[in-house]
């Protein structure tokens, strides 16, 4: 199942295998601008927002400036069921939402970032016992542009929080004891508009059709010198919409993992590669 939102302002979930909508929900007073969805696990046993039928939590933003949380079930035979009635509401953004990116923190609740289009972006803490509460509001910079991605990762312990603009700012964070601090930043020099990660790696896909690598040392600092590659979909060179990353566990003929990795294009194509100068 896939989960979309449109200029319509609905949440539409769509069945892979038979291939029509399945659910649906009337979600914001203007165009939803990002989505993103927490499974469930052992963490969110305890806290008020899992619901007992709830097998995921969905986070969407908008351009009427508010994040909302809604209680999702998925079972077999691609049916889907969405509270119509959110979990949550955020209001406490000061521009209209260009992405958001959710992670379940254990102990903790449910980390919620959204960039705005002014350049701001907001963290709030929505903890297990159901209060809401804004840990962090980053204040537009002059020249930045929209934030066009945000992306939490829980690594070895720790959480981070990447976020890029459309000044071509790549920024990372760390949060310790429910404050976020700022660690590393670089400037790719034209406009990012997607961000992925998986095991060590953090890519960039840009308005100028390029696919950046941004190496990461300890903890989420950065390389000063990132790998571009030109075109990757195609001599047409157009802007990066989004990117997907997966780590095999090995290769065909050896036990070497193997980076696939896949961009969609603002002329609506789709390339599927092998990334192998990272491994």
């Amino acid at each position: 199942v896939a989960f979309a939102g449109g200029h319509d302002d609905v949440v539409l979930a769509y069945g892979m295998n038979s291939a029509c909508a399945v659910a649906s929900v009337y979600s914001h007073r203007d165009a939803v601008t990002g989505l993103d969805l927490i499974e469930r696990n052992h963490m969110g046993s305890s806290s008020a927002f899992w619901s007992e039928k709830a097998t995921h939590i969905m986070v969407s933003g908008s351009w009427d400036a508010t994040v909302k949380v809604w209680s999702v079930a998925v079972s077999a035979g691609e049916t889907v069921s969405i509270n119509r009635e959110p979990l949550a509401e955020l209001f406490d953004a000061d521009s209209t939402i260009v992405c958001v990116s959710a992670r379940a923190v254990y102990s903790a609740g449910i980390l919620i970032c959204a960039g705005c289009a002014d350049g701001s972006f907001v963290v709030w803490l929505c903890h297990d016992n159901g209060v809401k509460e804004v840990i962090h509001k980053e204040p537009a910079r002059r020249g930045a542009g929209p934030c066009s991605a945000v992306k939490w990762v829980s690594e070895a312990g720790a959480v981070y929080l990447y976020t890029c603009f459309s000044s071509g700012r790549v920024a990372s964070f760390v949060l310790d004891d429910q404050k976020l601090s700022s660690v590393s930043a670089v400037s790719l020099g034209v406009p990012v508009t997607c961000l992925e990660y998986s095991n060590r790696i953090l890519l960039a896909g840009c308005n100028d059709g390029g696919l950046r690598l941004i190496p990461i040392r300890s903890g989420c600092s950065f390389d000063s010198k990132p790998t571009l590659w030109n075109a990757v979909n195609g001599e047409a060179s157009p802007g990066l919409t989004c990117i997907s990353i997966s780590i095999s566990s090995h290769g065909p003929h050896d036990d070497t993992p193997r980076c696939i990795c896949s961009t969609g294009a603002e002329d609506g194509s789709v390339v599927l590669f092998e990334l192998k100068r990272v491994l």
